[in-house]
């Protein structure tokens, strides 16, 4: 019977070898130096290749008998430093995953810039739900911190931010409360957060609407006309009615608070 493999798909180039056999580009005349290559790694970021490994494969080239690295300059100067750490304490040291980039010069520094250039973080509510779920996993904050690649009272605002009640999560994640607020909603206890925020939502309203005001008043500081309806409002937003002599030429922040009066956009901080 012919064995199986572990994975239908097709074999890929992945090899697993010690950092200290690569090589850093660092002739700034090399059409791969990258100046980041001269940048020294985080101590969180060492401390989580200590502690995980390099999880993302370094990409390198062969060029005779050199290896040299063409993705990963940051990652394999923080494997390096694990390494001699963990050959001081006694320890075995890491093998890294490395794959043969084909192509040339041009199009391995094209590849180089969209690895740094090209990234999205993820959100404080995604980034808690990811911690509580290593938390149930067994892991402990100080772990998750290192995981992370941040320090233990971060992980612990995620944390708290997750616990919050998921009317106040919503406006979090539309981006109608900053994350600042969220952690200091989470400060207080459960059956006080709600009302915190109604109040805060509430402070934001009021403090809008004098930044309307304030964005509004003519040089010689006369207060704006109030303007008595909401249509009123959608049509100077549109256009349709001519804004008074005073707010001819207003900003676009006056314009993104009306907005936020008509409930379109925007919220309390």
């Amino acid at each position: 019977m012919a064995s199986k493999s572990a994975l239908d798909a097709q074999r890929g180039n992945i090899f697993y070898i010690a950092p200290e056999r690569l090589t850093l580009v660092t002739d700034k005349d090399h059409p791969l130096y990258d100046p980041r290559v001269e940048d020294e790694p985080e101590e969180r970021f060492i401390e989580n290749i200590k502690l995980e490994g390099v999880l993302n494969a370094i990409h390198v080239r062969k060029d005779g008998d050199a290896i040299v690295v063409v993705l990963g300059r940051g990652r394999t100067k923080a494997a390096l430093e694990a390494n001699r750490r963990l050959a001081a304490e006694r320890q075995p040291t890491m093998l890294v995953p490395v794959v043969v980039k084909k192509g040339n010069d041009a199009a391995l520094f094209g590849s180089m810039i969209s690895e740094n250039e090209i990234r999205r973080d993820d959100t404080m509510l995604v980034k808690g739900g990811k911690a509580r779920k290593l938390l149930n996993m067994g892991y402990q904050i100080p772990q998750i911190a290192v995981t992370f690649g941040v320090t233990r009272q971060a992980v612990e605002s995620w944390l708290a931010v997750d616990e919050l009640p998921e009317v106040i999560k919503k406006d979090v994640e539309i981006g109608a409360l900053s994350a600042t607020a969220a952690i200091q909603l989470a400060k207080y206890p459960r059956e006080e957060q709600v009302k915190r925020f109604e109040d805060l939502k509430r402070q934001g309203a009021k403090k809008t609407v004098a930044t309307v005001r304030s964005a509004a008043a003519s040089k010689d500081n006369k207060p704006a006309p109030k303007i008595k309806s909401r249509k009123e409002i959608e049509k100077l937003l549109n256009g349709n009615i001519p804004a008074p002599s005073n707010l001819i030429g207003y900003s676009e922040g006056f314009r993104e608070a009306l907005r936020w009066v008509l409930g379109q956009e925007g919220g309390a901080e």
